[in-house]
């Protein structure tokens, strides 16, 4: 009789144990969010871009689709951009600095980069820039996406003063449109 309630209360403690893990599994995997790097189809263009993606457990949201070469060069392909800026996303994104976007210098070079609060030095950089490139354009566009209010490729065009937009990631990524 005692063996059978000590093999009842081990039975019955694996079990919870085993339920509690993958609670806090399934907790941990809805929290979790990955940026990578697709093939995404763009409707206006009937066409298929590399498109950095926020990975939820909702779906694959679309950030940047790179229409084109960003240096007009033969070196860096919109795949190959697409990868860089995925990555940066995603440390980013771990390293918790995605709270506010600004644009900034780094070796000498207009950056848009991640700021962990208002008036912070870059963090983490997203984008490295042209000298041709509209630095406030660019940042502006980067919000719209974030905001979710728009998915268009960022544009290029000079130097202007550091702005800072504060982001909320988890809201975008819980908000907006999930891709097929």
């Amino acid at each position: 009789m005692n063996s059978k309630l000590i093999v009842s209360l081990f039975t019955g403690c694996v079990l919870t144990a085993t339920c509690i893990t993958s609670m806090i599994s399934q907790a941990k995997a809805d929290d979790e969010v990955s940026f990578i790097c697709a093939s995404g189809y763009d409707q206006q263009t009937d066409k298929r871009f590399p498109t950095t993606y926020g990975w939820t457990s909702r779906g694959k949201i679309a950030v940047i689709r790179w229409k084109y070469r960003w240096f007009n060069s033969q070196t860096i392909t919109p795949d190959q951009r697409c990868e860089q800026v995925s990555s940066r996303f995603q440390t980013a994104y771990n390293n918790q600095s995605l709270s506010y976007i600004t644009n900034g210098t780094a070796n000498g070079q207009a950056v848009i980069c991640t700021a962990k609060q208002l008036d912070a030095p870059c963090d983490t950089v997203l984008l490295t820039l042209r000298p041709q490139d509209d630095s406030l354009q660019i940042l502006n566009e980067l919000k719209e996406i974030l905001r979710g209010r728009s998915t268009k490729p960022i544009e290029h065009s000079s130097k202007k003063p550091q702005v800072y937009y504060k982001i909320d990631i988890k809201k975008f990524l819980q908000t907006a449109p999930v891709e097929k």
